[in-house]
């Protein structure tokens, strides 16, 4: 077998659904789109690029089904982007597209429209909290619709500080739940029986979430980075359209540190880089006590590699790691294949300001009532594979091992942020 064949043979068994969800397909999503860019660039001519969502082929909760898509580049004027894609699934379907003016790499100024919808029986729910018990496993149907407009503004041209306003509307309604597995619904509490009661008798929610984001990137490769920050700061308020007088406020950060390795390994061809990663969320809202369940933080799992997804729970997140990265393999074929190593610790929290402690556990065992929760550990492996022409991720896999066990999850260092990705997918 050509190393070729063995390097794609290894990619399809570490983008197989161990466990995946939807990361891996936002990830060729990308992909695809980020080709169709480089291509159109040269020659500004229309093109055509297809989306194959690797992930939507089988899932152990959604059964089998398929997933695809296109990506056009140069539709309208030249540097814009249309995507489109579908899933279709035993138990989960959606759609979601966006429209995008240019790239912030390339133009000051840019606008973009997206959609989405999804239906599934089997959205996974493990508790509000860390205080809840994760035993108590359940199964959501749940129907999500939204659509966001967003403008890219940079004030001192591209590739300076970016700004993106944003306003987005969504509807949300939950029709029913089961239970996953041997969990049994005595293991929910009954404050989390309530909510979801509440949310079944309600009916339709919905409402309008107005934000603003601001983007500064100093690293000197956006695809292999060795040297600079990439920092992210973004606020939105929500407000409810449905006439239950909800409002809350959502503050995200997100921020990346590189420098060169100060070693070099036997095994490397080049130096390579580590990396700091820095993550929170804190959601606050006004005066209810509890947040609606629909609209609690997706907390993906890169925050926590080992954590199976949606098990990191809580209104408020922090997650602090420690990674490196190098070439391991500096020419196969047209590509480049780096390697990956990063080590997190973090929690999710009901008030991190209240609740944070620096204290490790490996326990996933829920937390007591007014006791601090304390930080849990892990650790993701994984490969990234490189065009060595243009310096362009293809697509990324990463294992990650903690207290949840082993899961997959696709990973580019930092995802490109001007993309449109649904808040529920």
């Amino acid at each position: 077998m050509s190393r070729v064949a063995l390097f794609l043979a290894l990619a399809t068994f570490l983008l197989s659904p161990v466990r995946a969800q939807v990361p891996a397909d936002t990830i060729l999503a990308a992909a695809a789109a980020e080709t169709a860019t480089d291509a159109a660039d040269a020659t500004r001519s229309l093109r055509v690029r297809p989306i194959v969502s690797v992930g939507a082929l089988y899932s152990g909760s959604r059964g089998v089904g398929i997933g695809g898509g296109v990506a056009v580049s140069n539709l309208a004027r030249g540097g814009d982007h249309l995507q489109v894609e579908g899933r279709l699934s035993q138990r989960s379907q959606g759609v979601f597209g966006a429209y995008q003016t240019g790239e912030p790499e390339q133009v000051s100024l840019y606008a973009l429209v997206g959609a989405s919808g999804v239906t599934s029986t089997r959205f996974p729910f493990f508790g509000t909290g860390p205080h809840t018990d994760p035993a108590g496993r359940l199964f959501l149907s749940r129907t999500h619709a939204e659509v966001e407009g967003r403008l890219g503004w940079s004030p001192g041209g591209p590739g300076g500080l970016l700004l993106q306003p944003t306003v987005r509307y969504r509807v949300d309604r939950l029709r029913g739940f089961e239970q996953i597995g041997d969990s049994t619904l005595a293991d929910v509490s009954a404050s989390d029986q309530a909510r979801i009661a509440a949310l079944i008798a309600d009916g339709t929610r919905s409402g309008v979430s107005i934000g603003l984001s601001a983007i500064t990137d100093s690293r000197d490769n956006d695809a292999r980075p060795s040297r600079g920050e990439f920092l992210q700061g973004s606020a939105a308020r929500f407000f409810s359209t449905d006439g239950s007088g909800l409002g809350f406020n959502r503050f995200e950060a997100l921020g990346y540190v590189f420098r060169p390795a100060p070693v070099r390994l036997p095994f490397q061809p080049e130096r390579g880089a580590v990396f700091v990663r820095v993550s929170g969320i804190v959601v606050r809202q006004d005066g209810a006590p509890t947040l609606p369940l629909i609209y609690l933080p997706v907390l993906e799992r890169d925050l926590l590699m080992g954590w199976p997804a949606r098990d990191f729970r809580g209104r408020d997140a922090l997650s602090v790691g420690l990674g490196m990265r190098g070439v391991l393999i500096p020419s196969v074929a047209a590509f480049r294949v780096e390697g990956i190593a990063l080590a997190l610790i973090g929690a999710g929290y009901d008030d991190v300001f209240r609740e944070f402690t620096p204290r490790l556990s490996l326990s996933d065992a829920p937390v007591a009532e007014g006791e601090r929760v304390p930080l849990q550990p892990s650790v993701g492996v994984g490969v990234n594979l490189h065009y060595r022409n243009k310096e362009r991720p293809l697509v990324g896999a990463l294992l990650g091992v903690g207290p949840g066990g082993i899961t997959l999850t696709a990973l580019r260092l930092v995802i490109g942020l001007d993309r449109y990705l649904p808040e529920v997918r």
